[in-house]
Order: structure tokens, then C-alpha cells, then sequence
């Protein structure tokens, strides 16, 4: 027997905003509109949604444009659920905005997405492995610790015109502390990538000191996910 190809009938364009999801879905001829909140809530009233109107959410082709910002967190969330999250960017999204007679920035729009994924059937978004994630989550733990040195070094000199030697020897001892942190987290940042080699680029990367980046990734490595 021919393997049959399932045949999809139902496409989701998602634009992802600070607080909320907006979502359009073509299904049966219908272009339906559904608002939530950007967060794990939102995502499973998202999918009981879709469910309501009769749409099976496994393997359900969903675009939207994962180089907007608040993207990250609904496509892992969505896809956790079964649904192929599509990346739609890059020269084909482009030219199908311009052959619709659009602007660049109505590629952001839900429902062009929708459009635009029903026209395309875009390929699946990969999501980025466990350890990719724990990189990202130990770098941004770092830039945090770097942000508040930087806070402080700033302060040296005010306490010292001031005449303030306590505040200002209290201080270095925090900055210490601060940089023994700070080369505590770039150890594990380091031996992490060593347990887990090949690991892409993280874009948080570019905040960090140029040590990780020239140990863990070398110099032509560009990022991605």
C-alpha cells in the first residue's frame, strides 16, 4: 500500500508581542482570531482553542518569526506540544510580502504568517537541545553578575570624592566577591561546553568576556540556535 501523505488543512500565523500572542488561524475557509498571554497559560489556552474548533494540534504547521522579540519562549512552549513550529524569515517570507503587494513590516503579522504559511509550508523548526538552553541560562546568569560589577566599580570613585573610605572599602570587598563569582560561573560556563561539544553559538555570547567565546567556540563561529 502507497503511503499517503497527510494532508494538512488548518494553518496558524502567530505574532509574539511582550505580553500577549496574537494568532490567526485559516481553517475550513475560515480566517479565525484568537488573543492570549504570552506565558504557559496562554499557550495551553491556545491549544484548548484550536482544540474547540476542531483543529488536531499534533503536527499542526504553526509560523511565526522566531528573530522578533519575545519569540523564544512560545516556540519551545508550542512545540512542546506537538506542533511544528515554522521559522518564517529570510527571502521567501520577503518575497511573498512584496507578491501580496505589502510592506516589509507586515511580515511580522499574524495573519500574513498564516497566509504565508499555507503558501510555503515552511520547514519545522528545530528546537535547541537541553544543554543549549542550560548554556544560555548560565550565561545570562553571568551577565547579570557583570551588569551589577559594573555598577559598582562606578561608584569607587564617588565614595572616594566624597570621603567616604568605609563605603569605599566595603565596596571593594564586594567587587571581590563579585569577581570570584564571576570566575566561578565562567569555570562551569566553560567545563559545560566541554561535556556538550559542537553546541551552536548563543547570542548572549556577544556579553560575555572574549575568553568563553575564544575557548568554547573558537573565531568563525557564528550564532545560531
Amino acid at each position: 500500500m502507497e503511503h499517503i501523505a497527510k494532508q494538512e488543512t488548518a494553518f496558524v500565523g502567530i505574532e509574539t508581542g511582550k505580553l500577549l500572542l496574537k494568532t490567526v488561524l485559516l481553517s475550513g475557509g475560515q480566517v479565525l482570531c484568537k488573543v492570549v498571554e504570552n506565558d504557559l497559560a496562554g499557550y495551553r489556552w491556545l491549544r484548548s482553542w484550536l482544540q474547540r474548533n476542531d483543529v488536531p494540534v499534533m503536527g499542526l504547521r504553526v509560523c511565526m518569526r522566531l528573530d522578533a522579540p519575545f519569540s523564544e519562549a512560545p516556540a519551545q512552549g508550542l512545540a512542546a506540544m506537538g506542533m511544528l513550529v515554522c521559522d518564517a524569515q529570510g527571502a521567501p517570507l520577503l518575497q511573498f510580502v512584496h507578491k501580496c503587494g505589502l510592506d516589509e513590516e507586515a511580515g511580522y503579522r499574524a495573519v500574513v504568517l498564516a497566509h504565508y504559511c499555507e503558501a510555503a509550508r515552511p520547514a519545522p523548526w528545530t528546537p535547541p537541545s537541553p544543554a543549549y538552553l542550560e548554556l544560555r541560562l548560565w550565561l545570562r546568569r553571568l551577565q547579570a553578575i557583570q551588569q551589577v560589577r559594573k555598577q559598582e566599580v562606578a561608584l569607587l570613585d564617588e565614595h572616594l570624592r566624597n570621603g567616604q573610605q568605609a563605603l569605599h572599602q566595603l565596596l571593594c570587598q564586594q567587587i571581590t566577591c563579585l569577581d570570584a563569582q564571576i570566575q566561578a560561573h565562567e569555570a562551569l560556563i566553560m567545563e559545560h561546553v566541554r561535556r556538550h561539544p559542537g553546541m551552536p553559538k548563543p547570542p548572549e555570547l556577544a556579553g560575555s568576556r572574549r575568553n568563553i567565546a575564544r575557548y568554547a567556540f573558537g573565531h568563525g563561529v557564528s550564532s545560531g540556535r
